[in-house]
């Protein structure tokens, strides 16, 4: 039974089953780059601000998985707009 529940919520597209096509709909989006944009801009300022003390690499590691996201979603719209 909880199995089923865990399912149904993983169904992001309704289809029936949680496969890649789920993964996907969930990771690439135009709201995690646009979370990911924000999280490049708030956590300097708390860095600067002395609330945070994080390592660079992490905003390197971020803005890294932020861009490739957003390149990701482009070749797939491009790829769309071919199909058509």
């Amino acid at each position: 039974m909880v199995i089923k529940m865990v399912k149904q919520i993983l169904d992001f597209n309704d289809d029936g089953k949680v496969d890649s096509a789920d993964v996907k709909h969930l990771l690439l989006r135009y709201e995690i780059i646009l979370v990911g944009g924000l999280l490049l801009t708030i956590l300097p300022l708390l860095k600067l601000a002395g609330v945070l003390t994080l390592d660079s690499d992490w905003f390197w590691i971020l803005a890294g998985v932020v861009i490739s996201a957003e390149a990701v979603l482009e070749i797939l719209k491009t790829k769309k707009e071919n199909n058509r």
